[in-house]
């Protein structure tokens, strides 16, 4: 049972941990699998600290308030700072050696051994364990660094996701009164790019309805290939108009009308993955900063940099039944991170080194989904297009 020393679980902490502890069931992996380093002690079980007067505490509140502030508005800078290559060197990646600070260690073992948890327990947890046990690491030359032991599936597949990299990009809009960047798209034909229908949705009139699609008057948008964290490199596709949406999946093809070298259609898984319910899998695309989500998470996840490409790693969970365009359909789950950019990333199998999903919703400390890319085959907007279904 989930409980606190002191004090009642807030819901949405005992969702947070309850989703801890199931990714810990399906890794294996617990504070003895990681290095630990220093940090700053909990205070004694029962100790000599005395509690806090009113006042200290509603400087604590305060405090905690001013610094969601500091970074809410350090991530909305960001978000609307990402349109052009950041100036300077590449910022370090957080080391790719998997750590805990002691805390946080002891934390995690009183959290697994069911012990009452403290209260600075659920800051080390969030803040510490959750991002060591679902992180996202920097893509940069359309690769990423060797991974950490507990992702060994995705360095041996390396020269098989690479394509599926290159063949994922960032939507970006000129002329739209209040947009830029909104989302992630995937080369899945020749000419075709598709990405989920609410992100096209922005600049896309039509979707829906039954007329003809066409961009908003005045709006264009590209599909920038790289935008990595550090990297000036750039290579925009010109996308000429929308080809259609999906009457049923939250899916929408655009058009572009030439790929450059070097890019090529992403293979889209044409059968169900064995391995559905534990398979490894790795959404690669764009996360970007969202003011409904932890922006604990967000901050040390992320790294505070936003909208750049990312490898974010992590499980299949199975099918769900998910509310989608005002029905329910069958997602394929899965617990990497994610963020409001993933919309329309792609989720590719480790084992199979192709695409299985594309990204589209998800509940915070719960799962996230994806529509499965081997059912799309059936969908008739799909079966008028050359995709590239392997």
């Amino acid at each position: 049972m989930l409980k606190l020393k002191q004090g009642l679980l807030a819901p949405r902490d005992e969702r947070m941990l309850q989703y801890i502890l199931d990714l810990q069931r399906r890794d294996r992996r617990g504070p003895g699998d990681f290095e630990i380093r220093p940090g700053v002690p909990a205070p004694p079980e029962g100790g000599s600290r005395q509690p806090r007067s009113p006042e200290a505490m509603s400087r604590s509140a305060s405090l905690i308030r001013r610094k969601r502030a500091e970074a809410l508005n350090a991530g909305v800078a960001t978000r609307f700072d990402v349109a052009g290559p950041p100036p300077g060197p590449r910022k370090p990646q957080a080391d790719l050696v998997q750590t805990l600070t002691r805390p946080a260690a002891e934390a995690f073992d009183r959290l697994l051994n069911g012990k009452p948890l403290l209260a600075m327990d659920l800051i080390h947890l969030e803040s510490i364990v959750l991002p060591a046990l679902r992180p996202a690491y920097d893509i940069l030359n359309g690769t990423y660094d060797t991974l950490p032991k507990a992702w060994e599936p995705f360095n041996r597949q390396r020269a098989a996701i690479e394509p599926l990299i290159r063949g994922v990009g960032r939507l970006q809009l000129t002329g739209h009164p209040s947009q830029t960047l909104v989302g992630t798209g995937l080369v899945c034909g020749p000419n075709v790019i598709l990405t989920n229908a609410h992100v096209a949705q922005v600049f896309v009139q039509g979707i829906g309805s039954g007329q003809t699609l066409s961009f908003l008057p005045g709006v264009t948008c590209a599909m920038e290939m790289y935008a990595e964290v550090g990297s000036p490199n750039s290579l925009k596709l010109d996308l000429s108009r929308p080809i259609a949406a999906s009457a049923y999946w939250d899916l929408a093809l655009l058009r572009v009308e030439a790929l450059p070298p070097g890019v090529a259609p992403v293979a889209l898984s044409g059968s169900e993955p064995a391995d559905l319910a534990d398979g490894y899998a790795t959404i690669i695309g764009y996360p970007s900063y969202s003011p409904f989500e932890s922006f604990v998470d967000q901050a040390t996840i992320f790294r505070s940099v936003f909208d750049r490409k990312r490898l974010q790693p992590g499980m299949l969970k199975g099918m769900a039944d998910v509310p989608s365009c005002g029905r329910y359909v069958k997602a394929l789950a899965h617990d990497c991170s994610t963020l409001g950019g993933n919309s329309g990333s792609a989720l590719v199998s480790a084992d199979l080194a192709k695409v299985v999903g594309i990204h589209f919703c998800g509940i915070t400390h719960v799962a996230n989904y994806a529509i499965p890319a081997w059912m799309l085959a059936e969908d008739p907007v799909f079966q008028n297009e050359a995709i590239n279904f392997t």
